[in-house]
């Protein structure tokens, strides 16, 4: 019998209005139980997550830290893997570090960076991971690839212990590096159009979901009971109404009722049928790290109290 992996949750956190807005929020996240605070990367009304991290590690001592996900275009490999090295040291080797290929339009037009095809957006973030491991090692490397080209470096501080990777998407090219690649492994809806819209939420399905998973385990081969795989939930609602808040997500997403009502990136009703769909969703797939969204991170407290760790 497979052993099942034991439930983790991260709350998701954007913004603030001030230091102790900040501080407010995160001690919040680890005083509620959450394994992990993971920050976005988005050039919208959102603060910049490497500096947010390590005010976030001063203001809190056990939670985890991390991104989910950093966009590596915007970042040079060799700097971000000493910023992260460097939080990691500074918070007691409590960072996460979520990486991705970059897909928001917007964000590209906001930093007036051209938005390469995914592809080649794939290729490159697959270079810039092994470079991140590589200044992270206690020997100097050189690299030539087609898209990095680095002299010897030696790279200072170096994490006091192995930094998980995540790396996640909904694409096949992307979770098949993600698969090889990565510590942890987010199954996402396929981003369609360079943004999120209602075509995008469509491919949330099951069915995809199901089909993800089989390009991760192929890809994975040997290495993957050593995966731990992760899910954003979109929306998580608890609620005696499970009905109407279903038909209210449904329009407000742009979504089939039906999708909403069975994809696990929704969680909708009370806190013993949520809890039921978590465990059923970890026993179909094995997806035991479960984000929620900066709405959620209160009211699905009932929910960590009942799964957290077991």
């Amino acid at each position: 019998m497979t052993t099942l992996t034991k439930f983790r949750f991260a709350a998701k956190a954007v913004a603030a209005e001030s230091a102790s807005d900040w501080t407010a929020q995160v001690r919040e996240a680890e005083n509620l139980g959450y394994a992990s605070l993971l920050l976005d990367d988005h050039f919208n009304n959102q603060i910049s997550p490497i500096p947010a991290l390590m005010a976030a590690a001063d203001a809190t001592d056990s939670i985890t830290l991390g991104t989910a996900v950093l966009g590596v275009d915007f970042r040079n490999p060799v700097l971000l893997a000493r910023e992260a090295a460097t939080i990691d040291l500074l918070s007691d080797g409590r960072l996460e570090l979520g990486l991705g290929a970059g897909w928001l339009n917007t964000d590209y037009s906001a930093a007036g960076i051209v938005q390469d095809p995914a592809a080649i957006r794939i290729e490159r973030l697959s270079e810039a991971v092994d470079i991140i491991r590589a200044v992270w090692q206690t020997t100097p490397f050189h690299f030539r690839g087609r898209h990095y080209n680095i002299g010897e470096s030696t790279g200072y501080p170096k994490p006091p212990s192995p930094i998980p990777l995540l790396i996640g998407g909904g694409g096949q090219k992307i979770l098949t590096l993600a698969a090889r690649k990565a510590d942890i492994v987010s199954v996402n809806a396929k981003v369609i159009g360079r943004s999120s819209n209602a075509r995008t939420i469509a491919t949330a399905s099951v069915d995809a979901i199901e089909e993800r998973l089989g390009w991760v385990r192929e890809s994975a081969g040997d290495r993957f009971g050593d995966i731990e795989l992760h899910l954003q939930v979109y929306v998580a609602i608890v609620t005696d109404h499970y009905y109407r808040t279903v038909e209210e997500v449904a329009v407000s997403m742009e979504a089939e009722p039906e999708l909403v009502m069975t994809s696990p990136h929704f969680q909708i009703g009370s806190v013993q049928e949520i809890c039921d769909g978590l465990i059923a969703m970890r026993e179909r797939w094995g997806i035991s790290y479960v984000g929620f969204e900066p709405a959620a991170t209160r009211q699905i407290v009932p929910v960590l109290e009942q799964l957290s760790g077991t």
